[in-house]
């Protein structure tokens, strides 16, 4: 893949000057007409754009840019190719290949000293290239598997058993020493080796009750792939919860939050998994909404984004919105009262871009 990208890269098409004023030029008779990058439904802010003034203070932060040296791979020439698509320039492989590039981290948005909200400007790109770009058939197949599979936690639990046999069997050594997965099928051999070792799964109940004085009532967010790859996690947050003195809700009916589907553009799978996670936090009555995984809620924050051109949801959305609070958040503003013992161990911290 970087391979691929630092290849393409150097094509005209990535130089967004030229591509605007290919775009801005007369156009001869004759010349087939070349269709812009975005169209006028919710395409990237030119308002927003315009407040980059390119001072560079977010490269350093980036880590494809950091990566490749790769001006268009750095969120201010993200940024310049956007400008050029709102110009007419058209939405070229390369062009794309630069936008699926970005991790969305974020870690842009914070350095940066004119309050770039870069963030929602990838957000809105990408939406449109999932609406108007055509990828080669081997993308769509691997994009089709994974938006058909994660977001789902029955497959995904039906997954666990096959997986669960291929780890115990000590094939993925082989397979890995062979490198030959790494030459037929390169994307799938990296979800291959990033996939974890999977754990007994703990189901939890649908409701953890505090130990002790109940101090607040809260529901929490078990996600899909968190719930099913990770299952350990949900179980601690919830004793962390209840140790603090307050009631966990689990609403059995909650699913994916659809932050997957927000950060790859596809529209309309976000709205659905927006309103069914809103839905099933509204049944439940509770205060605060309580996630642990960083990616998760920060899109539930965006919910009222999301959901803005929706007259029944927009306004709920909103409430819900302001109730997400990533676990962290809430502990440390809630206070601890449970007991502490000193533990002699080395723990790591995984600081996740999502809470900067």
């Amino acid at each position: 893949m970087v391979e691929s990208t630092r290849a393409r890269s150097d094509e005209p098409q990535s130089d967004p000057d030229k591509a605007g004023a290919l775009a801005a030029g007369p156009v001869p008779v004759g010349t087939p007409t070349v269709r812009p990058a975005f169209d006028d439904d919710h395409p990237p802010s030119a308002e927003l754009i315009s407040d980059c003034v390119h001072c560079g203070f977010c490269l350093p932060t980036c880590p494809t840019y950091t990566l490749w040296g790769e001006e268009m791979d750095s969120p201010r020439g993200r940024i310049d190719l956007m400008k050029a698509g709102l110009q007419g320039a058209p939405l070229s492989d390369t062009m794309v290949q630069h936008f699926d590039a970005c991790l969305g981290c974020m870690a842009c948005v914070t350095a940066c000293p004119s309050g770039v909200q870069y963030d929602k400007l990838i957000e809105a790109t990408r939406v449109q290239v999932e609406r108007h770009h055509t990828r080669s058939p081997g993308d769509r197949a691997m994009r089709a598997a994974i938006f058909a599979l994660f977001p789902y936690k029955k497959r995904l639990r039906a997954l666990r058993g096959p997986l669960r046999a291929y780890q115990a069997s000590g094939l993925p050594s082989v397979v890995r020493k062979s490198g030959l997965l790494d030459r037929l099928a390169p994307k799938l051999a990296a979800m291959e080796g990033l996939a974890p070792v999977l754990e007994k799964r703990e189901k939890l109940p649908e409701r953890v009750p505090a130990a002790g004085t109940r101090r607040a009532v809260v529901g929490m967010l078990t996600g899909c792939v968190q719930g099913e790859f990770f299952p350990g996690v949900n179980a601690a947050t919830a004793r962390v919860l209840a140790a603090e003195g307050c009631d966990v809700i689990i609403p059995r009916k909650q699913g994916c939050c659809g932050a997957l589907s927000v950060h790859n553009g596809r529209q309309q799978e976000a709205e659905s998994f927006a309103r069914s996670t809103i839905d099933a936090f509204e049944a439940a009555g509770v205060d605060t909404v309580v996630v642990n995984a960083a990616g998760c809620g920060s899109s539930m924050k965006e919910y009222a984004d999301v959901l803005a051109d929706d007259p029944d949801y927009a306004e709920r959305a909103k409430a819900f919105s302001a109730k997400v609070r990533d676990v962290s958040e809430f502990l440390a503003d809630l206070g601890s009262v449970a007991p502490r013992h000193p533990l002699e161990v080395t723990v790591a911290y995984h600081d996740a871009c999502h809470l900067g």
